[in-house]
């Protein structure tokens, strides 16, 4: 409550970016990027001597810029008490002043060592750490501060909290240190005069700069020293081995934030190593609970910045931080690193990088524009430097252009009018005496057991009448509503003289624009219906009201209360609120359930229908532009644009095309969880890169693409058929005593493919060269360990290397069980094999993907028929969609690998 009185008489410093609403580390990281780059553009010249000695020539060079970093030793453990009250007494308010007052005096604090405590000491210094007043207090203290620095040209001033940092604008270092200079004995000299000690070691500074080629930019001999205090600080140029951090981001002499990148991918490596120990494939959390860590606490560390290394780096630095994401996002599905980075964001239902920067870029224009630090398109450089001359920041302009293209078609441009920002309430502390006489009622509980979707209906209509019939006895009720369908919209209220009767006294309507949220519409419905129908009643002898409306969430915000609230409208609604209260009004929100036959806000509902059906408002124009729908706008439409472009020959485009995946984790089908290994098997299987076939499975057994059940050829049948082989056409891939069991295909135990070793000086035999070679040193020690057998058992060819000779092994022509080994080389995506030539005179056909296995492939047909599969889907029973989420689907791949995936599960 005081630090409420305090913010409504007094306003932070506008250079103040800490505990202000919409002011962030980034706003002032974009201010200073803002600053350089508005130098650069401001060229001088400059006479340079001839390459061949006779004669100057002119040439333009743009503005240097100095960036300087000032660390203040525990800053707010030094505050003094008497400066502090002097700037209190400048503060409108008695209370005010004298509570601000009572809560620093009177402090003690004392020392224990062991078992022995000193004196009380009376607290002359410091404000309360942790306190809700403590960092306003601080930033009162330091506002003077930053009045004088800002007051020197050429000089901007801003702080962080405690962070200063101090831009000065030159020509060259002769230039800009004296000027830093100056400004650092002033900052010296106030300090002392208030107690606050600077910190000489821990302070910095860097010198922003294009050319590698000036010498003015190097000041080899110590000619400009930049001193605080009687100390050097170190300036960071271009070439040094170490850069100046801000906010935790590394600031290179270019200020391309490349760096910036590069060390925030591996700091995000680091968390992905922690990550993917999480998200175990066998006992892993579920999709949704993993895709939510992993925005938390991998993409988060990732983005921090982003809608400004966005802006500024290269191309290399955004695709080292898309390769990072994609990574991130293939850990929530458990897909292998080869599946495409399109697909694997779909199966993770997380949206593009570039889309999420670009948001956050767009967000952070908006809010400096609200702040009214609006930054003007960049002055044109003069001459303009040629081509490629160096990367220019994305501007406030371009950026606007770049969404009015994407955003035109609904009518909003850059010059559209928006929504007031919240600063702060327009509420002073001393009005909301009398909110007690406004109540709200949000919760509406029913019967969850219920599934019946008619008996639902009738369970939310009940409670709903039960609750208004509690207030049916008021004056006046006012319904509101929201309608979406768009381009239109509308937000509407109606007044009534009774919840049952059907004869509207007035009625208010209003256009929220082409693409509002209903959140939105809501808001602004009851904002209308209290401004035009019942503040102009504000003086009638009848005066206790109800306010019905559909809108939980709505009411929700409400319930915080008058001095709580964090949005404009909201704001004005509690304003409008408390104005009845104080006339003697008593108010009353209900909640109750839309749609389930509530008399009042059917009519409600039925006035915004037939208002965007007809397009007559009661308002003239269109609501202003809320910030929110802006930013859920654009991101749609980019989002869309995106996947219009992704790539089409995947395997998942088509199977799912754009459709991102159901991150639930249940069975689509019968409702039933799924495990963590089936809801990896099936992402696997949708993305088309399996131990079992697909891609994956092509280059690790080095074999072709083509189908094993469609293609093969009949000598190849025939060999399969003489050697039992389960995958044989025409053969039952799966045991009956297996299927009698159904037994699930990732719960089979794992079958070991290793060698069996037979020793040579006794009747063992052991698995593995490793084990028989322990075994010999442990029971034959007279004799020599055994020497690795270099041929191969089938083919009899000699390597030179027992792993070269195992690889081959594996894939020998000779070895029956060639395709049953699973060699674990890694191998890159561009060695993935192509289309081969049959080695018989069989035509090659389709690929063997889970498209083909699916829709397609004959040799499949009579496997999906007994499972049902292909009658459910002709009758309609399920769809596609959700087949590719169910055990149906491992089933089928079951009965088609039974055997290999008892092996590699």
């Amino acid at each position: 409550m005081v630090l409420k009185r305090l913010l409504w008489v007094w306003t932070p410093h506008p250079h103040q970016y800490a505990y202000r609403s919409m002011r962030t580390t980034t706003m002032q990281l974009a201010h200073l990027i803002h600053e350089v780059e508005h130098n650069r553009n401001h060229y001088f010249q400059v006479n340079l001597p001839k390459k061949s000695g006779i004669g100057n020539q002119l040439h333009y060079r743009p503005h240097r810029t100095l960036l300087v970093l000032v660390d203040f030793s525990k800053a707010f453990d030094s505050i003094d008490h008497r400066v502090l009250s002097r700037l209190l007494a400048n503060i409108p308010g008695v209370n005010c002043r004298r509570w601000l007052r009572n809560f620093l005096c009177g402090r003690y604090a004392k020392t224990r060592v062991g078992n022995r405590n000193s004196d009380r000491r009376p607290m002359l210094r410091g404000v309360p750490q942790g306190s809700v007043l403590g960092p306003y207090l601080f930033s009162l203290y330091v506002h003077p501060l930053l009045n004088l620095l800002n007051s020197f040209a050429d000089v901007t001033a801003d702080m962080y909290a405690d962070d200063l940092s101090i831009i000065v604008k030159g020509q060259s270092r002769e230039d800009a240190i004296p000027t830093a200079n100056m400004v650092l004995k002033k900052l010296h000299a106030w300090s002392q005069e208030n107690g606050l000690a600077i910190n000489p070691s821990k302070c910095e500074a860097a010198w922003f700069t294009l050319s590698t080629h000036t010498e003015s930019d190097y000041d080899r001999e110590g000619k400009w020293p930049l001193v605080v205090a009687g100390c050097e600080i170190p300036v960071m140029t271009m070439g040094a081995s170490r850069t100046t951090k801000l906010f935790g981001m590394d600031l290179d002499p270019r200020l391309t934030l490349n760096v910036a990148a590069t060390k925030q991918c591996a700091a995000t490596s680091q968390r992905i190593s922690q990550l993917r120990c999480i998200a175990h494939k066998e006992a892993g959390p579920s999709p949704h609970d993993l895709r939510t860590f992993v925005i938390g606490y991998g993409a988060s560390k990732l983005r921090y910045g982003s809608e400004l290394i966005w802006a500024v780096a290269t191309d290399s630095a955004k695709n080292e931080m898309q390769k990072t994401y994609a990574t991130l996002a293939r850990i929530v599905s458990g897909v292998p690193s080869t599946v495409d980075p399109e697909s694997a964001l779909l199966e993770a239902n997380m949206p593009p990088l570039h889309v999420l920067c670009l948001r956050a870029r767009l967000s952070i224009f908006e809010n400096t524009r609200a702040c009214q630090m609006d930054w003007m398109r960049r002055p044109p450089p003069e001459p303009p430097p040629r081509a490629g001359f160096r990367i220019s920041p994305l501007s406030r302009d371009e950026l606007y252009a770049f969404v009015d293209a994407y955003t035109k078609e609904y009518g909003i441009t850059q010059s559209s009018p928006r929504e007031e920002r919240f600063f702060r309430s327009s509420i002073p502390p001393w009005f909301a005496a009398s909110a007690h006489r406004v109540t709200i009622g949000v919760e509406l509980p029913i019967d969850h057991s219920i599934t019946d979707e008619e008996e639902l209906i009738r369970e939310k209509r009940r409670v709903s009448e039960e609750a208004l019939a509690l207030h049916s006895h008021r004056s006046w009720i006012l319904a509101t509503d929201g309608g979406v369908d768009v381009p239109k919209s509308a937000g509407v209220g109606i007044l009534l003289s009774s919840l049952n009767s059907s004869e509207i006294i007035e009625k208010a309507s209003i256009n929220c624009g082409a693409r509002p949220c209903s959140y939105r519409t809501e808001s602004r419905a009851l904002l209308l219906a209290l401004e035009r129908l019942i503040i102009p009643r504000i003086q009638h002898r009848h005066k206790t009201l109800l306010v019905v409306t559909d809108s939980q969430s709505l009411l929700a915000a409400l319930n915080k209360g008058p001095l709580s609230q964090t949005d404009w409208t909201e704001d004005q609604i509690w304003q409008r609120l408390l104005t009845l209260t104080c006339a003697g009004w008593s108010v009353h929100l209900q909640f109750c359930y839309g749609h389930c036959g509530i008399h009042a806000n059917e009519l409600a509902d039925q006035y915004a229908t037939q208002t965007m059906e007809t397009g007559q408002y009661t308002e003239q124009g269109i609501a202003p532009l809320w910030h929110t729908d802006l930013l859920t706008c654009f991101t749609t439409q980019l989002t869309n644009k995106w996947r219009s472009t992704i790539r089409q020959d995947t395997h998942r485009y088509l199977l799912c095309g754009t459709r991102p995946s159901d991150l639930s984790g249940k069975d689509l089908i019968t409702q039933e969880v799924l495990h963590r290994q089936e809801l990896v098997h099936l992402a696997r299987a949708r993305c088309g890169e399996s131990e079992l076939w697909g891609r994956l499975y092509w280059a690790v057994r080095d074999c072709t693409n083509q189908c094993r059940f469609c293609n093969i050829s009949p000598e190849q049948s025939a060999y399969m058929r003489s050697n039992n082989d389960p995958t044989a056409p025409g053969t039952d891939t799966v045991p009956p005593s297996a299927r009698e069991e159904d037994v699930s295909p990732v719960r089979r135990r794992t079958i070991t493919r290793r060698r069996k070793e037979k020793c040579p000086y006794c009747d063992s035999t052991l698995t593995g060269f490793s084990n028989l070679v322990s075994h010999c040193r442990s029971f034959h020690p007279e004799h020599p360990p055994p020497l690795p057998e270099l041929k191969c058992d089938f083919c009899d060819m000699v390597f030179p290397t027992r792993r070269s000779t195992a690889q081959h092994r594996s894939r020998c022509a000779h070895n029956p069980d060639a395709t049953r080994h699973l060699n674990r080389s890694a191998r890159r995506r561009s060695l993935l094999p192509q289309d081969q030539p049959a080695s018989t005179s069989t035509p090659i056909g389709p690929q063997e993907t889970l498209h083909h296995l699916l829709l397609e492939c004959p040799g499949t047909l009579a496997v999906r028929q007994r499972l049902g599969i292909e009658q459910d889907l002709r009758t309609e029973k399920f769809s596609q969609w959700q087949l590719l989420h169910s055990r149906k689907l491992l089933s089928l791949l079951d009965h088609l690998f039974g055997t290999q995936m008892a092996m590699y599960s």
